[in-house]
């Protein structure tokens, strides 16, 4: 397998695999396996976004079948670079795994509505969930993140295709998930018919319960699970 370098990386350089947040509101923040956490600016926000929630960027393991997508970042030159999930077939029969490479910088006010971006990027991972026939899991980010609180989205398959969204701690507060809460309950759960106009709303169910939970948009991480 050929390997094309990026840019950013010179010999001695010591790269560090780290957890991502989503990026949005054009900042993005990092999780190092000792703990450390840092919000970052890119430089080109879009270039991380896109590829976040489709598959394409490497993963760690999370827990048993569950797993967060990844980066390598230098810090020297405050670079990221996007180690994709699988290798791709060149015209000459060789596989090429080209590493594309972010300049990170110091953060700045955000330079658009990370919620909003948020639900874009959530709308990705919603349907590469659907495609893959996987789960997700918005969770808070970090190596060691506790396992509440969560939110939970798949599709079922046991009496039909149904769209389910399982969140817990029960989101007191949150409009959308109102007359789903039961008195004394540890979580809440909606179900409905999977179909374009159910998982179209996903997303903003998803934010609406992590609005509870008083963090922002960067201490998040989404979590991508395979079927048992």
């Amino acid at each position: 397998m050929v390997l094309n370098p990026a840019p950013g990386v010179e010999v001695g350089d010591t790269l560090e695999a780290v957890m991502l947040s989503p990026c949005v509101g054009g900042l993005v923040r990092t999780w190092t396996g000792n703990g450390d956490s840092r919000l970052w600016g890119v430089a080109d926000p879009s270039s991380l976004a896109s590829r976040m929630g489709r598959g394409f960027i490497a993963r760690t393991l999370r827990e048993e079948r569950r797993y967060r997508e990844v980066a390598l970042l230098n810090e020297r030159t405050a670079t990221l670079l996007l180690q994709p999930r699988r290798p791709t077939a060149a015209p000459d029969g060789t596989l090429q795994s080209t590493v594309p490479s972010l300049q990170l910088t110091e953060p700045i006010a955000p330079t658009s509505s990370p919620w909003m971006d948020l639900k874009e990027l959530l709308g990705q991972a919603v349907r590469y969930t659907v495609e893959t026939d996987g789960l997700l899991v918005v969770e808070l980010g970090g190596w060691d993140a506790p396992l509440e609180p969560y939110c939970l989205f798949l599709v079922t398959h046991d009496q039909g295709e149904v769209s389910l969204i399982e969140t817990a701690p029960a989101p007191s507060g949150a409009k959308l998930w109102q007359e789903h809460i039961q008195p004394g309950a540890v979580g809440a759960t909606m179900a409905a018919p999977a179909s374009a106009k159910t998982i179209d709303v996903v997303p903003m169910l998803i934010i609406d319960a992590c609005a509870t939970w008083g963090v922002e948009p960067w201490d998040l991480a989404l979590t991508y699970g395979t079927r048992s």
